[in-house]
């Protein structure tokens, strides 16, 4: 960044060129992938990634019950980005115009069509080869917000879930050993959040300095809690009861894996890089 350049100023340039990033790829990439059967000998999630892994239970499977649970872990990973980005799109586009400054709202466009393009694509992964949507489990409660608050809490609330899924997408993107085509979805859909998560980090950083002249240091740690417990509550969501109960599991599962060290390593894993981001602006969650 030039630091010649004025930091809004240097927000608008940035949001230019996001424009032209997202002009440049199109939306349709994904029309060439390959929706072939399930490769029986290629699973549709690394094991290291799988939520239940660190259970002695996980063991105990043979071959093809560790081959289903990747697929269900799959099908609930794309279900989770169908849910989440609902309710992005819903967000954004009731910030198109009004007093959004404009060339946010220029972007704005360009994500939605982004955002509804993965959502096609996660849905028929889903239904094709799960024969479902797992259900939306995130619980979202009313809540009153300081002059400015809501427009900060929903764009840092969808760079947090963001940020999660593209730990999820680059890891599996790179693994040689998934079937082809979940490597394929989880690639196109990292080349395009990274656009998201570019413009996601310049908007929460220029909101959290302007209106943080506005709000008091007790203001600025009830939101950085409320930014935390969102953080926990979205990693929470891929350990889903649906998916072990698909697999005949007790509900009791899901609060083992939770208490588990693996879940744990890989719940601090997937917030490290987000974590010393929101740490570098002065939001420590």
């Amino acid at each position: 960044m030039d630091p010649r350049v004025p930091p809004l100023r240097s927000f608008e340039v940035s949001t230019r060129r996001l424009i032209e990033r997202s002009t440049r790829a199109g939306a349709n990439r994904y029309a060439g992938f390959a929706w072939e059967q399930p490769a029986p000998d290629r699973l549709a999630m690394s094991p290291a990634l799988l939520p239940l892994a660190g259970l002695p239970v996980y063991r105990e499977l043979n071959d093809e019950r560790r081959w289903q649970l990747t697929l269900l872990e799959a099908v609930n990973f794309f279900s989770l980005n169908i849910n989440g980005e609902r309710d992005l799109m819903l967000g954004l586009e009731a910030r198109l115009g009004g007093d959004t400054p404009a060339h946010v709202s220029q972007y704005l466009p360009y994500f939605l069509q982004e955002e509804a393009a993965h959502t096609e694509v996660f849905k028929r992964f889903c239904l094709s080869y799960g024969g479902k949507i797992f259900r939306d489990r995130h619980v979202q409660f009313p809540q009153e917000y300081l002059p400015g608050e809501e427009t900060f809490v929903f764009f840092a609330r969808a760079l947090i879930f963001e940020e999660i899924a593209d730990f999820y997408n680059r890891k599996l993107a790179a693994d040689d050993n998934l079937w082809r085509l979940a490597r394929e979805i989880n690639r196109y859909h990292a080349e395009d959040e990274a656009r998201h998560i570019a413009f996601g980090r310049l908007y929460v950083s220029t909101l959290w300095e302007e209106l943080g002249r506005l709000w008091t240091a007790e203001d600025k740690t009830r939101i950085a809690d409320s930014l935390r417990r969102y953080l926990h509550s979205v990693q929470r969501l891929y350990v889903n009861p649906d998916v072990y109960q698909e697999l005949g599991m007790s509900p009791e599962v899901r609060e083992e894996i939770l208490r588990s060290a693996h879940w744990a390593a890989i719940a601090e894993e997937s917030a490290r890089k987000l974590s010393g981001w929101l740490r570098s602006i002065g939001i420590y969650i």
